[in-house]
C-alpha cells in the first residue's frame, strides 16, 4: 500500500518507515500536518498514519481535515500515541480517524492494523468497481427500456389505429366503444363495419391475459376478422361477386378450430350480426360477459347465457342467440375487466353499479355514455392501475 507517516520526531519517522518499507509498503513522511495535506493531493495514498502530537494542529484535526476534503476524504486514517502524551484516545478520535494505536507501539500490532486496513479498502475498492458495473448495466437498462417503451407506444399507436373511428355507420345506428388498457398495448379488441348498407357486422373480444403476447394475439384477431374475402366471416363467391354472410356459430367455431391447433392462447368473445331493416340481432356468446339491452322504458336485460371461451377445447359447439334492437334501445358489450375493477378496499366494480349507470344516462348521446363510465371507472380505483384491460361497445338503435 501507499503510506504516508506523519510523525515530527525525526527518529521515529525513521523508525516507523524502515518496518513499514519492510513489509513491502511504499512510504512517503511528513513531520506536520500542513506538508501532509500538501502531499496527500499531490500523491495518490491509501493509508495516514499519523502521530496523534503533531506540530501547529494534531493528529485529530488532520483526520477531520481530510475527511472534508473531497479528492481525499476516503483515505484510511490510523491515529497514534507515544508515551507521554496527553491526548487521549476518546478526545482523537472526533476528527473522524478509522483506527487508534495506544502506546507503547507495537510493530506486531502495527502489521495487524496495515492488514485490517488493507482488506477493508479491497473491500470497499471492490464495492466501488461493483458500483460502477451496476451503474452501467442501470445506464444500459435505461437505454434498453426506453427503447422498448418507444416500441411499445408504437406498437400502441398501431393497435388504436386498428379500432373503428366511425361512429354514424348507418343513418338508424350510433355506434362507439371505449378501451382502457393495463398498459401500452391491450388484449380486448372490437370491431364494427357495415355490409350491403343492411347488416352491422360487430364483435368484441378479449384475450386471455395481458400486455404483449395477449396484444399480438388480438391484433390477429382484427385482421382475421376484417370484411375481407377468405374471412371466417365472410364467404367470396367470385362468379355472382356478391358477399354471403356467415352465421355468427359458424364464425365462432371455425375461430376455435383454427385457434386449438396454433395453441397461441385463448379468448372470449361476442360476434353478431344485426339487420338495420328488421332490427333483429344474431349473435354467439364464447365465454364473453352477457351483452346488456337498455329498452326505452329503463329497464334492461341481459342477452345470452356465457358459452365457452375460443381455443380450449376441441369439437366445441356454439349457440346462437336472437333478440330485437328496436328504436330507442341500446346493446352495451363489455369485457370482464370492468367487473373486475377493484377500489382501494379490494371491492370489485357490480354489474348492478354499470345497470344504474345506463339507464341515468338513458337520455344522453352514446359518447357521453362511454366518458361516465370511463369517469366512474377511473373514481372507483382513485386513479390506481388497472388489473386488467376494459373494453366497452355500445350500438343504439335511432
Amino acid at each position: 500500500m501507499n503510506i504516508l507517516i506523519v510523525e515530527a520526531d525525526l527518529n521515529t519517522q525513521a523508525l516507523l518507515q524502515s518496518h513499514l518499507e519492510n513489509w513491502d509498503h511504499r512510504v512517503l513522511a511528513a513531520a506536520d500536518g500542513k506538508h501532509a495535506l500538501r502531499l496527500l493531493n499531490e500523491t495518490n495514498c491509501d493509508v495516514v498514519l499519523s502521530n496523534c502530537r503533531l506540530p501547529e494542529f494534531d493528529g485529530s484535526s488532520l483526520s477531520a481535515r481530510i475527511r472534508t476534503a473531497p479528492r481525499i476524504s476516503e483515505i484510511y486514517i490510523i491515529l497514534y500515541f507515544l508515551e507521554g502524551e496527553e491526548l487521549s484516545p476518546a478526545a482523537a478520535i472526533d476528527g473522524g480517524p478509522d483506527d487508534i494505536l495506544g502506546s507503547p507501539l507495537n510493530t506486531g500490532e502495527i502489521q495487524m492494523r496495515l492488514r485490517a486496513a488493507e482488506r477493508f479498502l479491497n473491500f470497499r475498492r471492490a464495492f466501488a468497481e461493483q458500483n460502477a458495473r451496476l451503474s452501467s448495466l442501470a445506464e444500459q437498462l435505461g437505454t434498453a427500456f426506453s427503447t422498448i417503451e418507444t416500441d411499445l407506444r408504437a406498437a400502441s399507436s398501431i393497435q388504436l389505429s386498428l379500432l373503428p373511428t366511425v361512429s354514424e355507420i348507418h343513418p338508424s345506428l350510433a355506434v362507439d366503444w371505449l378501451v382502457m388498457p393495463t398498459s401500452f398495448l391491450s388484449g380486448d379488441n372490437l370491431n364494427y363495419f357495415l355490409i350491403q348498407n343492411r347488416y352491422l357486422i360487430f364483435y368484441h373480444l378479449d384475450v386471455a391475459g395481458h400486455g404483449i403476447p395477449s396484444a399480438l394475439l388480438s391484433v390477429t384477431l382484427n385482421q382475421l376478422l376484417s370484411p375481407q374475402p377468405g374471412t371466417p366471416m365472410v364467404r367470396f363467391d367470385r362468379n355472382l361477386e356478391v358477399k354471403r354472410l356467415v352465421p355468427p356459430v359458424d364464425v365462432v367455431m371455425e375461430l376455435n378450430r383454427r385457434f386449438l391447433s396454433q395453441e397461441v392462447g385463448y379468448f372470449t368473445m361476442i360476434y353478431g350480426i344485426l339487420d338495420v331493416e328488421t332490427h333483429e340481432i344474431r349473435l354467439c356468446q364464447a365465454g364473453h360477459p352477457s351483452p346488456l339491452q337498455v329498452r326505452a322504458d329503463g329497464t334492461i336485460t341481459p342477452i345470452g347465457d356465457g358459452g365457452f371461451p375460443v381455443g380450449l377445447w376441441p369439437e366445441m359447439t356454439y349457440e346462437e342467440t336472437t333478440a330485437k334492437l328496436l328504436p330507442g334501445e341500446r346493446l352495451v358489450l363489455y369485457s370482464d375487466g370492468l367487473l373486475g375493477c377493484i377500489d382501494p378496499e379490494g371491492v370489485a366494480y357490480s354489474l348492478s353499479r354499470l345497470e344504474q349507470l345506463l339507464i341515468d344516462t338513458a337520455s344522453l348521446p352514446v359518447k357521453d355514455v362511454l366518458q361516465a363510465i370511463q369517469v366512474d371507472l377511473e373514481a372507483w380505483t382513485h386513479g390506481h392501475t388497472l388489473a386488467d384491460d376494459i373494453s366497452v361497445l355500445i350500438i343504439e338503435s335511432k
